[in-house]
Parts: structure tokens; sequence; C-alpha cells
């Protein structure tokens, strides 16, 4: 079996070093899109209906390997990477005025076959392409037939609804292979999974390392042509638990980095696994929360990255307001160019250029996005508060007329991304401080106590929260409660953050920002959940002495 895996892996790697020598031209995927585009771009017409100005092709070739234990047992059912070919096209009738691109929300993919059959890859692209080309003709049409139904602000009018860009043809790689010592972690993962099997009534539980590679191909009507590589590294543990009455508990340990060779050694992988167990024990024996807090909290960690990556990269973001008036943008941060939006200490910025800080690779750096148009090494979001700039694409608006390189859209909603996006404070205290400065800002309020978060999840129940005795700088873990949402509003009340700094990875966005950091005025209420599943109706089997071990030590007397 290893020398099989071995053997793959070697195919694997020789055929993607011969992808990657060849020229663009010649590569076997932009070949067939080439062709297939150039055929429907010349010969789509539909009587009354407009011909199609604008065709892209998307080819995204992904390999992936999962390797998953639970409890000491292998429990993942393939031990070689596993290619998935996508194909998605976006076509736009019209012409670069009018379109409705940033109104239409449509994606059209289809899974191509792995075997490489130029052929049956131009019938499914076919296929896909005539679905988008009369779908998008009839809403184009409805969309002008509506227009003439009302009345429109000259300005909004006035916009391009795509704005027009310089081709682009540049190959900037292939996909990495993926090349593992498939046993090695196999035996590390079952070893690591062991740890949870002295806590049988950890129900649920599992180590997992997931490899993700793959190489985006774009060619367009407009005459671009690329290929991007990407991909990342996760290990993950996870731990569940039923309580007594029913709640449950969670905890996930989770790490992404660039490639394999960056993962922490084994004896630190243990280690973390083991402080996710007892971070569960904790919340166990965590005291329920009682009554209400309004007052300063010190983030630390994931929480500094969640509130970070909640508040800013969805936000700063350009969102056009449609001509026919649904769809409204909540808040339209576009007006807002030049307010204060957070405390003067802050800095925020779009770095996409960055590839590694502090010797870790970043796994939100890249070169060109997802529209083909090259991003600026750098761009300013946030300056000393102060709103400078948004993340935008090609959908101008009056104070963005042109992409600058920020599209993360794969054909479906306009959606942006800095890539790496990192957050300076001017306010910043040693790391050791921190939790004094905390204190003393409860003091100075009259509060008896204060509140440290170590993780604050958007999903799951991984929230972590500590009072803290302002008198004894005591700490216990809390639950039963929930931090009232933090938005770009919170951090006005921003006081002070850590002088050291931290990287954080996810699967396409790097963060970088102060390891912890200082909130006033926030409101941390009980949990309103009233309701809780039902606890297990017959008791863990792990927890029983088991009948076939009762009867083999009869046999022995």
């Amino acid at each position: 079996m290893k020398t099989k895996t071995g053997w793959i892996m070697l195919m694997l790697l020789v055929a993607v070093m011969y992808a990657s020598a060849q020229p663009l031209q010649d590569n076997f995927y932009v070949k067939v899109l080439h062709e297939e585009l150039q055929r429907n771009i010349k010969r789509l017409k539909l009587p009354d209906l407009e011909r199609p100005f604008f065709i892209a092709y998307n080819l995204s070739n992904h390999y992936n390997l999962e390797l998953n234990a639970e409890r000491g047992i292998i429990t993942s059912t393939v031990s070689e990477p596993v290619n998935r070919k996508v194909f998605a096209v976006k076509l736009r009738v019209g012409d670069y005025h009018r379109n409705f691109d940033y109104m239409i929300n449509d994606v059209y993919s289809v899974l191509l076959p792995h075997e490489e059959d130029a052929d049956e890859y131009r019938r499914l692209i076919w296929l896909e392409t005539d679905k988008a080309y009369k779908n998008n003709a009839r809403q184009y049409t409805a969309f002008m037939s509506s227009l003439k139904r009302v009345n429109v602000d000259p300005k909004e009018l006035a916009l391009d609804d795509l704005s027009i860009i310089t081709p682009l043809t540049q190959d900037f790689g292939a996909a990495t292979p993926i090349v593992i010592d498939t046993d090695k972690w196999k035996e590390r993962l079952k070893r690591l999974s062991t740890l949870f099997n002295e806590h049988a009534d950890i129900t649920t539980s599992y180590c997992r390392l997931s490899m993700n590679s793959a190489e985006e191909y774009l060619v367009t009507s407009e005459g671009t042509t690329i290929r991007k590589p990407k991909g990342h590294v996760t290990f993950t543990a996870y731990g569940a638990l039923m309580q007594e009455d029913g709640s449950s508990i969670s905890h996930t340990y989770s790490l992404i980095v660039k490639n394999i060779h960056e993962l922490p050694s084994f004896d630190s992988l243990e280690t973390a696994v083991k402080q996710l167990i007892s971070t569960l024990r904790n919340k166990q024996k965590a005291k329920p929360f009682e009554g209400s807090y309004i007052g300063p909290v010190l983030l630390e960690g994931d929480a500094v990255h969640g509130i970070i990556q909640s508040c800013f990269t969805s936000n700063l973001q350009v969102k056009r307001k449609p001509i026919i008036g649904y769809g409204m943008p909540d808040v339209d941060y576009e007006e807002k160019l030049g307010q204060k939006l957070v405390a003067s200490a802050l800095t925020v910025t779009a770095i996409p250029s960055l590839k590694v800080f502090e010797g870790k690779k970043t796994t939100g750096a890249y070169e060109v996005d997802n529209e083909g148009v090259r991003p600026p090494d750098s761009l300013v979001l946030i300056q000393h508060g102060v709103l400078r700039s948004l993340l935008n694409g090609r959908t101008p608006t009056h104070k963005f007329p042109v992409s600058q390189g920020f599209s993360a859209s794969v054909f479906g909603s306009n959606t942006y991304s800095p890539g790496v996006l990192r957050l300076t404070s001017d306010s910043i205290a040693s790391a050791d401080s921190m939790k004094s400065r905390l204190l003393q800002l409860a003091k100075e309020e009259g509060l008896p106590y204060a509140y440290i978060i170590k993780g604050l999840r958007r999903y799951g129940n991984d929230t972590e929260i500590y009072r803290v005795n302002v008198a004894t700088g005591e700490e216990e873990m809390i639950n039963e409660c929930e931090v009232l949402p933090l938005n770009i509003r919170s951090l006005r009340r921003f006081i002070v953050a850590s002088d050291k700094t931290m990287l954080r990875n996810y699967a396409d966005l790097s963060i970088i920002a102060p390891q912890s950091m200082i909130i006033n005025e926030v409101e941390i209420e009980k949990s309103r959940n009233a309701t809780k599943p039902k606890p297990f109706i017959v008791s863990n089997p792990l927890l029983e002495p088991s009948p076939s071990k009762a009867v083999k030590k009869k046999i022995k007397k």
C-alpha cells in the first residue's frame, strides 16, 4: 500500500511539473476553454434577445487529501489526493454601460470528469454557456423593461455597470503537488486522537489533517488568460460532550498554514489537544453567568482576530445601489469616506502582496484577483480611525469608477477580499501589563469584576470567557452567557493593544493583529437560549462495565 501511494504521489508530481513547464497557450485546459469561448461569443444569438458582449470561463483544478482519526482509529477512507475539476461561466448581454452585472447573482457551474477528454469538456462547457445565455438575456430584457417604468437618478444611470480593464495574460504557477508521508501522519493522528480515550464522556472527538492545493484558470472574451495557484493545510482537533441537563459543550483547535512543513511539532500538537480537553473540563465546571455587565473587556488571541474579521472584511467593501431600487445595502460606507469610524489610534491596511510575516507564510496573499486585475501592494482602508478607502472590483461607483483588484467572487455575488489584513495601534502596552490595565479600568468604574474573552466564535460554542476579580486578580471561567454583537462602532471604544502581534491564517485570508486588546463598554448578558436538547436516554456504553470483559474475567477465574 505504501509503494502504491508513493507511486501515485510521484505521478502527480511529474504531471504538475510537466504542466508548469508548458507555455500557457499550450495548456490543455486553456486550449479547451479558449476554443469553446470563441465559438460561443461569435454564435450565441436568439431572436429578440441581445447578443452576449462578455463571457468569462473559470476552471478550478483542485486537489484535496483528508486524513481523519477518532479515538485512535483512522476513519478516513481515502489515502491519496482526490482531484475535482469545476467549471463555471459568467455571461453578460448588453454592453459595459448597461448589463446589470452587480444586480445578477447567478452561478452556472458543472463538475468536469477526471479524465481529460477535450470533447466531453467542450460538451459540458457548451451546455452551461447555453443555459447562462438564455437566462441572462431574459433577465436583461426584464430589467430594461422595468427601467422604463421607474424614475432613476440621472447620476446613477450615468454609471457603467462593468468597468473596462486591460486584459492580462500570465501564468502565475500551477498547483503545488500534495506530497505527504501518509503512514507517518496516520500514526500521528491516531496517537493524538487517542488522548480522548481517557475521557469517555467526550462523546464526539476527532483529529484531522486536510491538505488543499488548486490551480485556478480564467479565460475571458476580453483577452484575459491566467492561471494562479492556491492552497493551504489545516490541522483540526475537536471535542464535544453533553451534560446531564442536555446542554452540549464543544471546543475546537484549528491551525491553518501554507504548507505542511509549517505545522508545529508532534509534541506541540499533543499539547494543543491536551489543552483542548482541559478547556472542555473547565467549561463543564464553569459557573453560569448571572446578571448583566457593561464595562471593559480584554480580548485575547482568536477573539481579537474574530472581531477584526467580522468588522472589516465584509463591511469595508463597495456596495452599489441597484438602479431599480431593491436589495439596498444596509450601510453605505462609500458615503462615510473621510469620517471617523473607529478609535483614532487604529489603522487598518489591506496588504495582498504580503507573502511572509515574521517568518510565517500567509495564506491570503495573491498577485491577481478573480477578475484578472492586479491589486496594489497595499491599500490603507482606515487611517488613524478615519475611513480612507474601500475594497472593490469591476463594479463602478461614483468614488470608485475602476477596479482596484480585490474581487474574490467566482461568478456569484460580488464579494471582495483584502487578502492580508493588518490592524495596527498607536496606543500600545506590554503584553504582560494588559491584564493589570483591564483591572485598573474596571476599578475606576467601580466594578467588582472584569472579563477576559479568549475565544469568540461566530459559529458553534467555542466562546471562552473568564471573570476576573478586580480585588484579587483571580480568574474563573463562566458559561451560559452571550457577548452582545461587536461591530465597527464598538471599536470607537478601543482603549489599548498589546505590543506583540500575531498572524492568523484562514483559507484565503490572513489577519495580522495585536495579540490582545481592551475595548470598553462591552455588554455581556445571561444566555437567552431557553431550550436545550433532551439528554441521552441510554447511558454512554463507555461509562459502564463491558459485559464481554466481565465474561472474560469469569473464564480466567
